[in-house]
């Protein structure tokens, strides 16, 4: 390499090269980073600006608007970020990412200043001026022209662009809250009978016929007309314009919140609808209503007229909108270090800067002007910025050409520019330079002058890397704006300063990494030769290089959401809801399910003296009586088991149960005797409850209904239907060791102790080996078998069974049970049942038997998490 590069001006290009590779590589990466990084509105950062929030939706993400939803569904809000759609915005050194907040008027309720490219110093200064922020607040972007901006002192790039990215974002973005529901293909064939694409266009949706040819343009008419008032309120219409975007070709009233009939006779009045077709925009902006003669509906003029009124404001909006902004002009700002600039030229260039006089009156200029006046000076963090995120050509158009001039004057010149003649750090060092002088020992400024060097390869890799560190507090130049600046930068300056007193050029020789940039760039002529610095500069591109390649090699994975646990109880036993998802109110939540659980108890429980399930058990009528929907939906469905396994299954086992005692009441010490047993045998049986239109009735005056075998099951289902209505994506609701997962989730299955994925689906588990009690010598389980009356004699100590919906997996886990393997699988089998059967063999040890489907099930859950797996970057 160094013999290829021997020439010098083949050094030249190889260094430039050197820079631009290094540039290509921060800014690759960090649109990389962006794409990688979610654009989600967290719950917790709408309940900042809206605390009823109770959902964050994307209904719009062609704009990229999250509508905010409150616990009725009410929608209450809307959320959306500048970023990506203003990143082409920069400061000082990078875009800023909002997140602006609109109330249910379309006005401005808050913002959010997310992230910043921009340094800290400059980007704290603006988030402590309480009155920037609060200027937006109230603004209407539909209705209104943007609120006028007063710049943060000492953060004034940064605030202009931020100010420029809250007004460029909302731009043809507002919301409509009032009508959020996008226009679809079918409302568009009204008006375009050959359209087949609707392509959405900012506020201005293209239609597309088969071919793809342009048909026109829908235009709604909201926001605009989002408060002009009918009757009773707004009207939204849909306007098509001709394909030079001009021309109305038709209107038709979309939805509206005025009264039904006048709305209705809107729609019928083709003459006043068509008074507008044939018009332009620009007309129709224009209007102005007595001179048009834009007559009312007769009965429905109110409406009318708040139509008339929408279409005029939603074009006029759209043409000032449209208004050719003023050319853009450099400032005083600009014009001054373009000044600088040029004196910097005539002092490198000429032999004033061998008089002393001259030299020290340009240094004091630099230190008053450029500064404590200007404050802008070229620094890492600069350059970083405009590297990741381009250059702000736009709003410090002087900074960027004293940027160029700092580079290109060393690479084609030698002259070094901006380090000894610009910097008003470095003037401010010779100006302190005392008459007595220390030269630090040799070996100690050698070591001192790698440390430019090493803080550019730092800088280098915390851009590469997205580190959070701000690259400011490197280096003292944020000082010279000292009350923005952090004690970091403080401190630097200070130290820097202070050894100048006695060492040259102190901080340029010994800690400047601005200056080893520019110094790398700068050409020696004639005498160039490859050195040091070219070595250290190819290491810097081969260790981005190779940084690059192992962090988008490294294998990610996406945080899930903290794992939230709600506790209660109900049933005579435990409930609990696990939720990976955001949760508005955690109390709030938590009382909600609870007051489902006790809902699900009061309807279906039998212990309980004051249900209408107990006064049907203890009427002793035969007569139909009225009970709850749910009871009577549990019968038919408990009557369905009962009647696919010939009655092993049974809701009107309960007596049994309780004589057996496992019911309410004492335990038992002995088993009840046969003739206990064969007095209660009449009074039960499945087929002996009748389920019919909204009541229940007996066969048999002493009958009784225990649901305790499919309630609980039941009662998961209805709180998981409650967290579904109220969006929740990835939640287990468990009862009694009875699950239902909405997602995908790992449980366990005790005795013996076992691991089973499920994906959106229940299990329920029956076993023998918790309700049982020992007499004589022998075990006898909770479980009655309806057909003997006594507790079942087989070695299968629990069944369970994975289904849709936990109230049959409860039920038929039960019914499996009491038949046991023997009979229970081959019909699991037949009916196609999920089903897992535990039998206990001699010694102790366990067997374990599934149905086909319970292994395909098993299958398809871990297809699912290895898919899910494959996916996450």
């Amino acid at each position: 390499m160094p013999r290829v590069l021997k020439w010098p001006v083949l050094l030249r290009v190889y260094r430039a090269g050197v820079l631009l590779v290094i540039v290509v590589l921060v800014h690759q990466q960090a649109r990389w980073r962006d794409a990688q990084r979610g654009s989600t509105i967290s719950l917790r950062q709408a309940r900042k600006f809206f605390p009823a929030a109770n959902r964050v939706q994307l209904r719009d993400a062609e704009r990229g608007l999250c509508f905010v939803t409150d616990a009725r569904g009410d929608t209450i809000g809307c959320l959306l970020t500048t970023s990506p759609q203003t990143d082409h915005i920069i400061g000082y050194s990078g875009p800023n990412n909002l997140l602006i907040a609109l109330d249910s008027r379309g006005a401005i309720a808050g913002l959010e200043l997310l992230s910043s490219g921009d340094t800290e110093e400059h980007v704290q200064k603006v988030k402590r001026d309480p009155g920037f922020f609060r200027t937006f607040i109230g603004w209407k972007p539909s209705e209104a022209p943007p609120p006028k901006i007063e710049g943060v002192s000492g953060a004034t790039l940064t605030s202009f662009a931020i100010a420029e990215s809250i007004q460029q974002r909302l731009a043809g973005a507002a919301p409509s809250l009032r009508f959020p529901e996008p226009v679809t293909l079918d409302e568009v064939r009204f008006l375009f009978s050959n359209a087949t694409r609707v392509v959405p266009d900012h506020s201005r949706p293209r239609v597309l016929d088969a071919s793809g040819r342009l048909l026109g343009f829908a235009v709604r008419t909201s926001p605009q007309a989002d408060n002009i008032s009918g009757y009773r309120g707004p009207t939204e219409c849909l306007v098509a314009l001709a394909p030079d975007g001009r021309t109305i070709t038709g209107v038709r009233v979309r939805k509206s919140y005025d009264t039904d009939s006048y709305v209705e006779q809107i729609r019928r009045a083709e003459p006043f609808l068509k008074r507008f077709v044939g018009r332009s925009i620009e007309e129709l902006a224009a209007f102005e209503f007595p001179k048009e003669k834009i007559e009312g509906v007769s009965g429905a003029t109110q409406t009318a007229r708040a139509v008339a009124e929408g279409l005029q404001r939603r074009f006029a909006a759209e043409l000032k909108a449209q208004a050719p902004t003023p050319g853009w002009r450099p400032g005083p700002r600009d014009w001054g270090l373009a000044g600088v600039v040029a004196g910097a030229l005539v002092m490198s260039f000429t032999a004033l800067r061998g008089y002393r006089w001259v030299r020290v009156a340009w240094q004091l200029l630099l230190v008053g002007y450029v500064g404590l006046v200007n404050h802008d000076l070229l620094s890492l963090a600069l350059f970083g910025g405009w590297a990741a995120n381009g250059l702000a050509l736009k709003a410090a158009p002087g900074l960027v050409l004293l940027a160029v001039a700092a580079l290109l004057v060393p690479w084609a010149t030698r002259r070094q520019l901006y380090c000894h003649q610009v910097c008003p750090h470095g003037a401010a060092q010779q100006l302190l330079l005392l008459r007595r002088r220390w030269a630090p020992p040799v070996k100690l400024a050698q070591a001192l002058e790698n440390l430019p060097a090493i803080l550019l390869g730092f800088a280098l890799l915390t851009l590469l890397l997205g580190w959070q560190v701000n690259l400011a507090t490197l280096e003292p130049f944020d000082a010279w704006v000292w009350r923005a600046a952090g004690v970091v930068t403080l401190v630097i300056a200070g130290v820097g300063l202070a050894a100048s007193l006695f060492i040259p050029q102190a901080y340029c020789r010994f800690g400047c990494p601005t200056g080893a940039l520019l110094n790398f760039i700068r050409s020696a002529g004639s005498a160039d030769h490859w050195g040091r610095r070219d070595w250290t500069a190819l290491g810097f591109v081969a260790a981005g290089l190779m940084t690059v390649v192992v962090v988008r090699a490294w294998p990610r994975s996406q945080p899930e959401p903290e794992l939230l646990t709600l506790r209660g109880r109900t049933m005579g036993t435990t409930w609990s809801v696990k939720i990976r998802d955001e949760i508005a109110d955690l109390a709030v939540l938590e009382k909600t399910i609870a007051g489902e659980f006790e809902w699900a108890e009061s309807l279906t429980s039998h212990w309980r003296t004051n249900t209408d399930l107990s006064e049907f058990n203890h009427s002793a009528t035969t007569n139909a009586m009225p009970v709850p929907w749910p009871v009577l939906t549990l019968a038919r469905w408990s009557a369905e088991i009962s009647r696919a396994t010939d009655g092993v299954f049974d809701i009107t086992v309960g007596p049994l149960v309780r004589l057996w005692g496992f019911g309410p009441g004492p335990r038992r010490s002995e088993p009840p005797t046969d003739s206990e047993i064969a007095a209660l045998l009449p009074a039960v049986g499945w087929q002996k409850l009748e389920v019919l239109d909204g009541t229940l009735r007996k066969q048999h005056p002493a009958l009784e209904v225990d649901l305790s075998s499919i309630a609980k099951g039941w009662a998961i289902d209805q709180v998981a239907q409650l967290l579904e209505r109220r969006g929740y994506t990835n939640f287990l609701v468990e009862a009694g060791g009875e699950l239902r997962a909405h997602g995908r989730w790992i449980v366990a299955i005790e005795h013996p102790t076992r691991g089973c994925s499920l994906a959106n689906e229940s299990i329920a588990t029956s076993g023998t080996y918790r309700q049982n009690y020992q007499s004589g010598g022998r075990l006898y389980s909770h479980l009655i078998d309806p057909r003997t009356g006594r507790p079942i004699t087989h070695n299968t100590v629990s069944v369970s069974v994975r289904h849709a919906d936990c109230a049959h997996a409860d039920g038929w886990a039960t019914a499996l049970n009491v038949l046991g393997v023997e009979a229970g699988l081959p019909l699991a089998e037949r009916l196609n049942l999920a089903a897992q059967f535990v039998v206990e063999q001699s010694a102790g040890k366990f067997e374990v038997q599934q149905s086909t489907a319970w292994k395909a099930r098993e299958a398809l859950a871990s297809a699912v998490s290895a898919e899910k797996s494959q996916r996450s970057p």
